[in-house]
């Protein structure tokens, strides 16, 4: 009897932690999943509510690491070095006086990775359009960006603006 329960706790065990390892996101799934929240927080739609605003804020804030370095491309006014919660309020200034954005990242390609930073390249496609003036701003250029694991996940902490993409 007591042969069986070792047995029987031994292969639940085993195809338990296979379980696990075959379900458990690898550190690239898990940062190509990071590229896929910011573009799903960073986007809004047309019938986004002022609420919907607001709350997504928090959301945004916690995908940076406390310390971001922006370089770049068209809008300089933008580049420069910013805590977490800066970015946040900066982000929910352009999310008010917007309609509608769109933040899309393709062509992800990891460069580097360690247990606790990751380089990375992708094409950035952002588009939106102006509360006030309905003009609408669009912008395609490749960028570097890189990632440093903090706490168990990984934040995005530099976006370097590298060039226009073709025929954009």
């Amino acid at each position: 009897m007591r042969n069986r329960i070792g047995i029987f706790s031994l292969i639940s065990l085993t195809v338990a932690l296979l379980l696990f390892w075959l379900f458990y996101p690898t550190e690239e799934e898990q940062i190509l999943a990071r590229f896929e929240e910011l573009s799903d927080i960073a986007s809004k739609s047309d019938i986004a509510s002022a609420i919907a605003d607001a709350l997504v804020l928090e959301d945004f804030r916690d995908i940076f690491a406390p310390q971001v370095y922006l370089k770049t491309g068209g809008r300089a006014r933008l580049a420069g070095q910013y805590t977490d919660r800066e970015l946040m309020q900066l982000y929910g200034r352009i999310r008010l006086q917007s309609k509608r954005l769109s933040l899309r990242f393709e062509n992800i390609e990891i460069l580097s990775l360690s247990e606790t930073d990751a380089t990375t390249t992708a094409d950035v496609h952002a588009e939106g359009t102006d509360n006030i003036r309905a003009s609408n701003r669009v912008e395609s250029f490749h960028a570097k960006i890189n990632l440093r694991k903090i706490d168990g996940d990984w934040k995005f902490r530099q976006f370097i603006y590298i060039e226009p993409l073709p025929g954009k």
